[in-house]
């Protein structure tokens, strides 16, 4: 599968938090998409992303994904990206069996958690955030997501 835009996969994670009413706020999708492009890379050995997750504070970041939903700051996205066209596109269900199963995997394991919690878990020793962090780098390394261990 070649790299899917990170706002498409947003509307995918979004999708099921609608569908079963469960909130997603800025930092809580931040933390799903991070979860869900490690355990695809550790999969496929390839990135589902072109972007490059940035070292912020509070855990890896796609910035194009923080500017399209920073007006919702910490309260629940209630709306899905939608392009300068007014469309809303995100991964077809089926067209990648791999995408789709982690894609459940990802959500049926951290959707109860808050957008702190998965913060947490991004923050813990030997993470690739951790370590972008303590070396001052600018992005995670792929390298390093791959090495992560799964909690």
């Amino acid at each position: 599968m070649a790299t899917v835009a990170p706002l498409f996969v947003s509307n995918n994670i979004l999708e099921l938090a609608f569908r079963e009413n469960i909130p997603v706020t800025p930092m809580k999708l931040q933390k799903l998409l991070y979860f869900l492009y490690r355990d695809y890379l550790k999969k496929t050995n390839e990135p589902l992303f072109a972007d490059r997750f940035e070292t912020w504070k509070y855990g890896p970041v796609l910035s194009e994904v923080y500017y399209e939903f920073a007006r919702y700051r910490d309260r629940e996205i209630k709306e899905f990206y939608i392009d300068r066209n007014g469309k809303c596109y995100k991964v077809r269900g089926g067209s990648n069996p791999i995408f789709d199963s982690v894609l459940n995997e990802v959500w049926n394991k951290y959707k109860n958690y808050s957008g702190i919690q998965l913060s947490n878990i991004t923050h813990l020793p030997n993470t690739a955030w951790r370590k972008a962090w303590q070396s001052n780098k600018n992005f995670l390394s792929d390298e390093d997501i791959y090495a992560e261990k799964v909690e």
